[in-house]
Order: structure tokens, then sequence, then C-alpha cells
């Protein structure tokens, strides 16, 4: 008999009551003060994060736009052609990175002739919009931020004249 009342006592123990899981009154807000309290944190750093990678991305494609437009404009066979073909390949490149070229500002300005040797300064500049991110729409008023990059390099030694 004090068997079957123990095994009574242990069923009674073990079975699942489903008011057990109702919070106490004075808990019933917890969860709404929590997500107040954290989700501009959580919101201001996911937007940090979207503009830290669109100025990344975007600073990527300004070094490689000013590198092969003043790669394409040093390798010129003629003398003329160095700056319309420099602006050529920047123009390419930030294609290649789906960017708007002609949002971009590219430059190329050698220091002097374009004599073997001279050296040859090739400025791209970009201005990122950020105005879409939430939260700095208000901060970053204007055009955007302002991006750029400069290379310089030398008309090569070792190309051929074409005449």
């Amino acid at each position: 008999m004090k068997r079957k009342q123990k095994r009574k006592e242990e069923k009674s123990n073990s079975v699942f009551h489903p008011l057990s899981f109702i919070p106490l009154p004075s808990e019933r807000g917890q969860a709404y003060i929590e997500l107040v309290m954290v989700l501009p944190l959580f919101l201001i750093v996911i937007a940090a994060l979207i503009l830290f990678g669109r100025v990344l991305y975007v600073k990527i494609a300004l070094d490689m736009t000013s590198y092969d437009a003043c790669r394409a404009a040093v390798e010129a066979l003629q003398p003329g052609d160095g700056v319309s073909q420099g602006m050529i390949a920047g123009q390419t490149t930030l294609r290649g990175f789906y960017l708007n070229p002609n949002g971009a500002n590219i430059s190329i300005s050698p220091a002097g002739g374009w004599t073997r040797g001279t050296p040859v300064r090739c400025v791209a500049a970009y201005d990122l919009f950020v105005g879409d991110i939430p939260g700095l729409s208000d901060i970053a008023a204007g055009s955007g931020v302002p991006l750029q990059s400069t290379t310089w390099s030398r008309v090569e030694l070792w190309r051929s004249d074409w005449r």
C-alpha cells in the first residue's frame, strides 16, 4: 500500500502543470522594457556596420580606379593619348564596381610633359550617398561622405615609339 502511494506522489510531482509558466504580475512588462533599452543600441550598431561596409567598398573601388587610370595613362604610346586612355580605364573600373562613373571625379595630371620618366598624378574622388541608412540621413545632410584616392606613377621608360 505504501508503495502505491509513493508512486502516486512521484507521478503527481512529474506531471506538467500549465500554470507553472505564467509569469508573476510584477514581471509582465520586463521583456518590453529590455527591448526598449537594447533595440536602439542594436540599430545603431547595424547602421554603423552598413556605413563602414559601404565606405570600405567605395574606398577599395577608388583605389583601384586611381591605380588603373594611372597605369593606363603612363602606358600610352602617344603623348596625347595618356589622359583620355586613363580616363576611359578609370571609368571602366568604376563600372566594374557598379558605381556611377558620372558621379566620380577622375583627374590625371603629369608633372611636366609626357616625356619618359615624368611623374603622373591620378586622383579619383567620389561622394558616397548615405541618406538611405536609417539614423544617418539627419546626421550626414548634404552630398554624403567625400572619399578620395591618389596614385602616382611615372611615364614608362621602356614604352615604344611608333613613329
